[in-house]
């Protein structure tokens, strides 16, 4: 018979080889040493992953058996990278360096009247979004943080781990009778884990901006609810211009400038990064404003700056980053409140095809994650190596002003034991079913 010590030093051994791995660090540009914030982090078998934050930081965990495995990293206008997973000594503080990729005269001239024009280029993206895209149901797992500012103080975090289903993909729907449908279902968002800090806002309003709200900014997969919407608003496209080409290893990328008039909706202005080979788009940039004339509505956005990423899977791309800012000017009681709610989801592995749909549950995302019932999903143990936020010397000046009334750890533990309360004014809030 084994002793309890070999049988308890067994059992305490595969509890370590079951952890996860972990990498973590930083992307750098070879030439300049500044970090590359957007850049795509995955594995080449499994094509897990994730995307480098604003900052240029990301962590990554992968099952120990990636340790076989070589990460691939790509960025616009850098030569791939790649790096054998069991080359990599220093995991929690790693720099990976990226080379520019440099251009031969010839390759950057534009030259007038020859070639597509932007429009040409930016209609041929719409029309082969069916074949660039997945275009079948798909189950996304990753990260998604919103925090947000009241004149000027951080004042609430919150950060889940979620999955995403989504029904359709990037296709087109038919109705009963074969026709295409007006516009898609929303996704179906499942909180697997929350931790969630104290709310101090003096205002007393609901937190609207959501995970919904960020994913409807996707595109390319909502295409008619944007082309519908722009139609509402009269809107009216002043600009539309080739910048600049650049690449994405040895892909040539069309990097296009866009000025619209939404009228009623303000103007919305960005960039459009297009891959010439085949019109994918491989990064949307958005930045509107509608506080002009004061067209915004008591507690809309004036203000939002938004960037969203897209990753190739087998053939076919699909949402992988969004960070998300918003700018709001609330009114109440004769008192001002200037807010800005922050956003940011990362899409860390994503299943295409036959997957298991999600179904609507009690803990299914329908507002703000500061609503969830956070009381049966928190897990201190869990978010022991999800440090992410808490280790970027860019979130020192966020924590300390959270950290006022006290230590997150404590909130997050506080509010873990607590029920969630319903928002206390659902003005603002949209649980429409469909965009």
């Amino acid at each position: 018979m084994k002793s309890p010590l070999i049988l308890f030093l067994f059992l305490a051994s595969l509890n370590v080889f079951s952890q996860d791995l972990i990498l973590s660090g930083k992307i750098i540009d070879a030439n300049t040493t500044e970090t590359i914030p957007f850049a795509n982090i995955r594995t080449q078998k499994k094509g897990a992953g994730t995307v480098s934050n604003e900052h240029g930081e990301f962590e990554l965990h992968l099952p120990q058996s990636a340790n076989k495995d070589t990460l691939i990293v790509s960025c616009i206008g850098y030569n791939y990278l790649t790096v054998p997973i069991s080359s990599i000594n220093n995991r929690k503080n790693i720099t990976l360096t990226l080379s520019s990729r440099s251009y031969g005269l010839n390759e950057v001239v534009i030259k007038p009247n020859q070639g597509p024009t932007a429009a040409d280029i930016v209609q041929k993206a719409i029309e082969k979004i069916g074949n660039n895209y997945l275009t079948e149901p798909i189950l996304m797992d990753g990260f998604y943080r919103e925090y947000f500012e009241e004149n000027g103080s951080f004042v609430a975090f919150a950060e889940a781990s979620v999955s995403i289903y989504d029904g359709t993909g990037y296709g087109y729907l038919s109705d009963k009778k074969g026709k295409k449908a007006k516009f898609k279902d929303h996704e179906i968002i499942a909180v697997n884990q929350l931790r969630v800090s104290d709310i101090r806002n003096q205002g007393d309003y609901a937190l609207y901006i959501d995970l919904n709200y960020a994913l409807r900014s996707n595109l390319l997969r909502n295409i008619d609810y944007w082309q519908n919407y722009a139609n509402d608003m009269n809107a009216k496209t002043i600009s539309l211009n080739i910048d600049k080409l650049t690449y994405l290893d040895k892909d040539m990328v069309y990097i296009i400038s866009y000025n619209i008039d939404g009228k009623r909706a303000g103007i919305y202005k960005g960039r459009l990064f297009i891959r010439a080979t085949d019109y994918a788009v491989l990064r949307v940039e958005i930045d509107a404003d509608n506080s002009e004339n004061n067209r915004e509505l008591n507690g809309a956005p004036s203000k939002t700056h938004a960037i969203l990423t897209y990753q190739e899977q087998n053939g076919k791309w699909c949402l992988n980053y969004i960070n998300a800012n918003h700018e709001v000017n609330y009114v109440l009681n004769d008192k001002k409140y200037a807010l800005r709610f922050h956003s940011e989801l990362t899409i860390n592995h994503t299943q295409s095809g036959n997957v298991q749909p999600l179904v609507l549950t009690d803990n299914t995302l329908r507002g703000s994650i500061f609503y969830q019932p956070r009381y049966r999903t928190f897990d201190p143990e869990y978010w022991l190596d999800y440090q992410l936020f808490e280790n970027s010397p860019k979130n020192k000046g966020i924590i300390t002003d959270l950290e006022k009334p006290r230590l997150l750890d404590e909130q997050y533990r506080a509010n873990g034991k607590l029920k969630s309360l319903p928002p206390r004014s659902a003005g603002f809030i949209n649980n429409s079913k469909k965009y």
